[in-house]
């Protein structure tokens, strides 16, 4: 079973334009964005949320929650449909969300991708919920198929305060092989991809709540070049092991169809219970001539 859609919104005037899915077992990667448009440029092939992966401090665990139409329920805002899709405006800009909730055992959990007026896009995951009474947590892992402006000619890059002017702007390191990375707050760093024809591109912002790697989630983020057989539809990694690092092999990333995955680290204490909702995901930013 699945259910599927198409996005053409607002009505009148389009700015955003894209395909959406969520399907079940085998294809387990929650709500998959396809196509996506911004303005009529090409942001994305495909962006989903292929791996959540569970470390319990305790003897439980530890767990792969695959997100999928079968644990997905309608809610009350939809309750006809278990993708959810629906506007809404806040700070005096429209925005569109498309949802789906998930109970996983003892978890509840929301997936969620906001799309704004301005370009601004908002994956998220929210969780409530405690399997197991020990403190934990939900390594949460978004694979962003960028194609900006079409696939390949794009180039990823790195900010840092302590990087020097290297061609890009004072912060700025490009990327020119695969590479995975870990956050830094201490020197604001962040990632883009940018198409090196329009220079229109996306900034990825760290989420002030995404934490930071771990012996059991060891990066935050991989720079990957396209290889359809990477594309495992859900089928990625193991609880125990997040699969990714096989698919470093020193590929060029300079001007080619690039992934980025990007992880989110939501630390859940037993102490605070199971009833507040704990929320991750980055902000991706717009940049250059959209």
């Amino acid at each position: 079973m699945s259910e599927s859609g198409r996005i053409s919104w607002p009505a009148q005037q389009p700015v955003w334009t894209f395909d959406w899915r969520l399907a079940d077992a085998p294809d387990e990667e929650g709500i998959v964005i396809l196509g996506a448009a911004y303005r009529g440029h090409q942001v994305f092939a495909k962006a989903s949320l292929p791996s959540l992966r569970v470390r319990y401090e305790g003897p439980c665990g530890p767990y792969k929650d695959p997100l999928n139409y079968n644990n997905a329920h309608p809610t009350s805002r939809c309750p006809g449909s278990r993708v959810c899709v629906y506007a809404y405006s806040s700070g005096g800009l429209r925005a569109l969300s498309v949802e789906s909730y998930h109970t996983i055992s003892a978890y509840r959990l929301t997936h969620r991708w906001v799309f704004w007026e301005n370009g601004v896009i908002m994956p998220r995951l929210f969780s409530a919920g405690i399997q197991c009474p020990f403190d934990h947590r939900h390594h949460v892992y978004w694979r962003l198929d960028f194609d900006i402006d079409g696939a390949g000619r794009d180039l990823a890059l790195e900010y840092n305060t302590y990087t020097g002017e290297e061609g890009w702007g004072a912060g700025w390191h490009p990327f020119r092989t695969e590479t995975k990375r870990l956050k830094n707050p201490p020197s604001r760093r962040s990632w883009a991809v940018v198409d090196l024809d329009s220079h229109r591109g996306y900034h990825v912002l760290p989420g002030p709540n995404d934490g930071t790697a771990d012996a059991f989630s060891a990066s935050d983020l991989w720079l990957l070049r396209y290889r359809a057989s990477e594309d495992r539809y859900g089928r990625q990694g193991s609880a125990a092991d997040d699969g990714l690092n096989g698919y470093l092999n020193a590929e060029s990333t300079d001007g080619q169809d690039l992934v980025v995955w990007y992880a989110a680290h939501l630390f859940h204490r037993v102490a605070q219970g199971g009833d507040d909702w704990h929320g991750v995901g980055p902000d991706l930013v717009p940049f250059g001539p959209w």
